[in-house]
């Protein structure tokens, strides 16, 4: 069983006094607003500034404003806390993607990967580089503010409100007697939060850019946040994952010390509320291998974001692999921990069937989707091409499994899968499960049946860089749906859009290659991995530039004819 640490919690007070003060704010008739001060550290980190501008950035001609949510966003992961990562009213039809064109590039300075998400609220692109956080113009992409960050982010940045929208003046009758709809609303101040590849997490304010609070989550040194924060009820949701099988390559590291574990964090204060290790006990010496001293039980890192299941009150976690000893209760499996306290409620081992043979980490998140007939269906899409279908109502009982590549390829699912409310898109990379297959493919599942709508290899397209490798055309990105088109990016550095009706390519651009952008940044596209395409009031966003592949730093923005 994991074990719980329950760290005393100042949510309450915190969150009322912050709101409170939002309630009381005033505006003058100039239309300033004063915003409340920032809540206290728990590391008491200063109240650090943006960084003043400099080589790279162009500053928006006007200043930000406060950042609210609202109906046309990409918040986080998966856009919503189910990370279904389905955009319902995209304002692109899927009779006009093929009119896609560059809108705008923004290129990262001192970056050679940029494998994270862009975040999109309120007007704004909120998007980690090379360990630097920036607020951008979402139809420009000029700069608002930047923040320098203690490490790189490999996570999306999700966006929380302290507090609610407030109306600061009642409607007023006009001399006919009409009544004016229009109110001016107060907006709430808000937080920009993000996890870095140290294990920290951090707390921005969202119109600003100063620091708010830093926590650090994991102090073991290969500790990191890969998977985005989920954030419900004024509480941030954390998973921790690890780099520690890469650290022990070298024959001279005491293998294994890290642990796994997901944590509520109080969004006002960073107080860690709860913190579950996945492995119950602390790592021990339990052998020694060529003169150097072994350690364990450790591993079952979360390498995706938090699935929350507000109606069950759960937050649910795939897991990825034990480091030693054997295979552990909790890895590779679905795990489901109360949302209150952490405890856990329910988990599910998944190995791969004898059949279909294949690594069983989990990488990307759970999908908590709802059918049209009421009935919802866990989704969870393993490193060996399978693909589950769990109840949540029955502790995670199968409903179905099938192998996302073709009978007799092999490949797997890395950055995570994409689910409308009639099927799942997972995209496969084949060098996932065999350094010597550079294939790829996207596939569409029956959410209801379990059963394979469609198929559609990623068309081997050469390589648009010379490399003395074969070109990978892996989809190792995380695929994302609008209605009628799904849209998947490749380690060949092709961002693709495909029909959902019957997986025909409609779109295809080539993001590796050189491009003007609007900070003056030497910019330039390479493979996509990881964070997938974004999509809000018309415009396609997504990052470019892996270390897995071709290297690069550039966010794209594509719109209709590029307008």
């Amino acid at each position: 069983m994991p074990s719980s640490v329950h760290v005393g919690s100042l949510a309450a007070a915190a969150f009322i006094a912050a709101a409170a003060l939002c309630m009381a704010t005033d505006r003058s008739e100039a239309g300033a607003q004063t915003a409340p001060p920032p809540a206290a550290s728990p590391t008491d980190a200063p109240h650090e500034a943006a960084e003043a501008p400099s080589a790279g950035q162009i500053l928006c001609p006007d200043q930000s404003g406060p950042v609210a949510l609202g109906s046309a966003q990409w918040n986080g992961w998966g856009r919503g806390v189910e990370n279904t990562r389905y955009q319902p009213e995209p304002a692109i039809r899927a009779t006009d993607v093929a009119r896609l064109a560059l809108k705008w590039a923004f290129g990262y300075p001192g970056a050679n990967t940029v494998s994270g998400q862009p975040t999109v609220v309120d007007g704004r692109v909120f998007v980690a580089g090379a360990g630097q956080v920036y607020s951008l113009d979402a139809k420009s992409g000029c700069t608002y503010w930047r923040y320098d960050i203690d490490a790189h982010a490999l996570s999306a940045i999700v966006i929380a409100e302290f507090g609610a929208p407030r109306a600061i003046a009642k409607p007023k009758k006009s001399k006919r007697g009409q009544v004016n709809a229009h109110l001016e609303v107060l907006k709430p101040p808000s937080a920009a939060f993000v996890g870095d590849d140290k294990g920290s997490v951090y707390a921005l304010d969202a119109e600003r850019g100063t620091l708010l609070w830093k926590t650090q989550l994991d102090s073991q040194p290969t500790a990191r946040i890969l998977g985005a924060p989920a954030v419900y009820q004024n509480r941030l949701y954390v998973a921790v994952g690890s780099s520690e099988p890469d650290a022990a390559r070298d024959p001279g590291y005491p293998c294994c010390t890290f642990r796994g574990s997901v944590a509520a964090l109080d969004i006002a204060t960073g107080h860690i509320l709860w913190k579950t290790y996945l492995v119950s006990e602390e790592p021990r010496p339990i052998a020694s291998v060529k003169g150097q001293q072994q350690l364990g039980p450790a591993g079952i890192a979360v390498a995706g974001a938090p699935t929350l299941d507000t109606a069950r009150g759960l937050v649910y976690v795939a897991t990825a692999d034990s480091f030693n000893p054997a295979l552990q209760p909790l890895a590779d499996a679905v795990v489901a921990l109360n949302l209150t306290d952490g405890t856990m409620r329910w988990s599910k081992q998944l190995p791969p069937p004898a059949s279909e043979p294949g690594p069983a980490a989990f990488l990307s998140s759970p999908i908590l989707r709802t059918l049209t007939t009421g009935r919802q269906v866990l989704l969870a899409g393993q490193r060996s091409g399978m693909v589950y279908g769990l109840d949540p109502e029955r502790s995670g009982e199968v409903l179905w499994q099938i192998k996302g590549p073709e009978n007799k390829t092999s490949g797997g699912i890395e950055s995570g899968m994409a689910a409308d409310h009639h099927s799942v898109y997972a995209a496969i990379s084949g060098l996932d499960a065999d350094a010597s297959n550079p294939t790829g493919s996207l596939v569409a599942i029956d959410i209801k049946s379990g059963s394979k709508r469609w198929q559609t290899p990623a068309p081997p397209a050469a390589c648009s860089w010379s490399s003395p490798s074969v070109c990978a055309h892996g989809e190792a990105q995380a695929v994302t749906v609008i209605p009628g088109v799904a849209f998947s990016g490749s380690l060949d550095g092709h961002l693709r859009a495909y029909s959902t009706i019957d997986g025909k390519v409609l779109w295809d651009y080539d993001t590796a290659k050189d491009f003007a952008s609007v900070n003056r940044v030497k910019a330039s596209g390479g493979s996509l991995d990881r964070g997938g395409a974004t999509i809000v009031n018309g415009v396609v966003y997504v990052n470019s530039g892996s270390e897995r592949g071709r290297p690069g730093n550039v966010l794209l923005a594509f719109s209709v004819d590029g307008k």
